[in-house]
C-alpha cells in the first residue's frame, strides 16, 4: 500500500475546504467568469458599450434641443424632462444597489476571513504542539491545506469589487442602452417620414 504524498493529501483537504467555504450560505457568489482578468474585461466590454449608448442618447437630445429652439413643442419637453428624471433615477437605483450588494459582500468576506483564519490557527496550534515527528508532518499537511485557498480569495476579492462595479453600472447602463435603441428607432422612423 502506498501512501499519499504530503503534496496529494494537502490538496484534497484543500479543495474540500475551498468547496465547503464556496457552498455556504455567506459565501462568495460564482461568477460569470471565475478569472479576474476576464471578470474585468467583461465589466470594461459593458462600461465602452454603455459609453456609446450615451454619446448617441446626448448627440440625439442636444440636437433636438437645437432644432427644438426657444419654442419646444410638448413631445420635446417631455423627452427633455424625461432626461433629468431619467438621470435622477438610475442614480438612486445605481446607490441603493450599491449599499445593498455591500452589506452582502461585507458579510460575505468577513464570513470566509473568520473561517479560513479558524482553519489555519487550528492547523498551526496542532502543527505547534506536535509531539513526534510523524504528527508533525500530519499537523503540517493540514496546515498546508488550511493556508491552500488563500490565494483563491485574492482572486474572490477581486472578483467582488468587480460586481460591485458592475451592480453600480447596471441601472444606468440599461437606461442609456434602452434610451439609444428607443431614440435610434424614432429617429429612423423620422427619416422615413
Amino acid at each position: 500500500m502506498t501512501t499519499p504524498s504530503p503534496q496529494h493529501s494537502s490538496r484534497q483537504p484543500a479543495a474540500r475546504a475551498h468547496a465547503a467555504l464556496a457552498a455556504q450560505p455567506g459565501a462568495l457568489a460564482a461568477s460569470d467568469h471565475p478569472d479576474p482578468l476576464l471578470r474585468w474585461t467583461a465589466l470594461a466590454n459593458e462600461t465602452s458599450e454603455m459609453m456609446r449608448a450615451a454619446a448617441e442618447v446626448i448627440s440625439h437630445r442636444t440636437g433636438r434641443m437645437a432644432a427644438a429652439g426657444p419654442a419646444p413643442s410638448a413631445d420635446d419637453l417631455d423627452e427633455f424632462s424625461l432626461m433629468t428624471q431619467e438621470k435622477f433615477e438610475a442614480a438612486a437605483e445605481s446607490s441603493w444597489s450599491v449599499a445593498a450588494h455591500c452589506l452582502s459582500l461585507n458579510q460575505q468576506l468577513w464570513t470566509q476571513l473568520l473561517l479560513q483564519m479558524q482553519a489555519g490557527v487550528s492547523a498551526l496550534m496542532a502543527a505547534a504542539t506536535s509531539s513526534n515527528i510523524a504528527e508533525s508532518m500530519t499537523h503540517h499537511a493540514k496546515l498546508i491545506a488550511a493556508m491552500a485557498p488563500s490565494p483563491d480569495a485574492h482572486a474572490q476579492l477581486s472578483n467582488a469589487a468587480a460586481d460591485l462595479a458592475r451592480v453600480a453600472l447596471e441601472p444606468i447602463h440599461a437606461r442609456a442602452t434602452a434610451n439609444a435603441e428607443r431614440l435610434g428607432k424614432r429617429k429612423a422612423t423620422d427619416a422615413d417620414s
